[in-house]
């Protein structure tokens, strides 16, 4: 059994912002002439000062720092980057690797991972956070994980958790900030909604990990438990769905990208909606939902769910088109890998809109009980060696 190394010997970082060594004894400076009025409106003039002002006396932030941010156009931002722990320290990746006990080509590939430019070895951007999280890449090392384990398991932790950004900022932006704000209360008021609102956030996805971490320990005990079940151990049979929305890529031609990330965001909303217990919702890529479940029955279910959710979204979707295959898939760090996967994706290509197409296995799963199927004909796909019998499915009680 792997020995895992003591907690205390990696402490938590220092995260004290950018205090001042004088903050008790300094003098406001004269924010004019250290230029940091420049390009500033008469009419705006007095929130910029009022807001540097607190900056300076109250939380000790030097006059460099407040240069760099107001050179920037972030100097509204500081106040909730200290409210988030933001730090003055610096590290470059070598720094870190040596500090944390990993070589710099891992710490640059879990910064790849999380989602983030993969940095040059002495570019000096990171700080104390940065660090605790190669501490915490060395420890998952030392029990015996393997790295590309471990940055497959990041990347997945990284997507996710930028959707989850972009929702609580689009958030903040919408529902948080006053319209017409100026500069220093636009800055109150996203340092308030950090302070309060970062940790119901933090909870909220707490929750939801340990929720589902706890759903999926329990079903790989249970798959553990039954003979069999999962054939060698290392795979399932599954139904596999792709549902993509047509003409997405025509639509990111011709429409401003605000729209495009509304689509995207509905075809999720949709993806989570179909769902059901035995339905589980693997990934959204775009313009594209991928769903997994054993039981073909179900799944057949969510995708026809999928498309008549779909003409209820009205005009603000594009129609949906969706394919399903069945075969033995194996699960990874949130994913699922396997012939039916790919497969199922390439049925979704040849789909017409507002239909679900399958090939034969999945038929045979999901039986006759509840649909119905229309011999679409033989499609030989690139790759494969036999042409694959496709059928379009359908509830036995659709009359359309």
């Amino acid at each position: 059994m792997a020995e895992y190394p003591d907690p205390d010997d990696y402490p938590s970082p220092d995260l004290r912002p950018f205090m001042a060594a004088d903050v008790a004894t300094r003098e406001l400076p004269d924010f004019e002439a250290e230029g940091l009025l420049d390009g500033v409106e008469e009419a705006d003039r007095g929130a910029r000062i009022k807001l540097l002002t607190e900056l300076y006396i109250e939380d000790g932030v030097d006059l460099e720092t407040l240069k760099d941010e107001a050179d920037a156009n972030r100097l509204a931002l500081l106040p909730a980057d200290l409210v988030l722990g933001r730090s003055k320290v610096k590290y470059t990746p070598s720094e870190i690797a040596e500090l944390a006990g990993l070589s710099v080509t891992d710490f640059q590939k879990l910064i790849a991972a999380v989602g983030l430019p993969r940095p040059g070895p002495e570019q000096r951007t990171f700080d104390d956070a940065d660090l605790l999280a190669a501490r915490r890449l060395k420890r998952f090392q030392e029990a015996g994980i393997p790295i590309e384990n471990l940055l497959a398991a990041t990347r997945q932790v990284g997507s996710s958790a930028a959707r989850i950004a972009q929702a609580h900022r689009d958030l903040v932006a919408s529902d948080i900030i006053t319209p017409g704000a100026d500069e220093y209360e636009a800055a109150i008021q996203l340092r308030q909604a950090s302070l309060q609102l970062l940790p119901l956030a933090e909870q909220a996805v707490d929750y939801a990990l340990r929720s589902h971490f706890l759903d999926q320990i329990r079903n790989q005990a249970m798959a553990m438990a039954s003979p069999g079940l999962l054939g060698s151990g290392e795979g399932a049979e599954v139904s596999v769905c792709f549902a993509d929305l047509v003409g997405f890529t025509r639509l990111g031609e011709r429409s401003e990208l605000e729209k495009i990330g509304t689509v995207a965001k509905l075809l999720e909303s949709l993806a989570i909606e179909v769902t059901n217990p035995e339905v589980r919702l693997v990934k959204t890529i775009g313009d594209a939902a991928m769903l997994v479940s054993e039981d073909g029955a179900a799944l057949f279910d969510a995708a026809i769910r999928f498309i008549e959710v779909g003409h209820e979204a009205g005009d603000e979707l594009p129609a949906l088109r969706v394919g399903v295959a069945r075969g033995q898939a194996i699960p990874q760090v949130g994913d699922w890998f396997g012939p039916p996967v790919n497969l199922a994706s390439r049925i979704t290509e040849s789909a017409r809109p507002d239909s679900v197409l399958a090939d034969s296995k999945a038929v045979e799963a999901a039986g006759e009980e509840d649909f119905s199927y229309s011999w679409v004909g033989q499609h030989k796909f690139k790759g494969l060696e036999r042409p694959v019998k496709l059928y379009r499915v359908r509830r036995k009680d659709d009359t359309a």
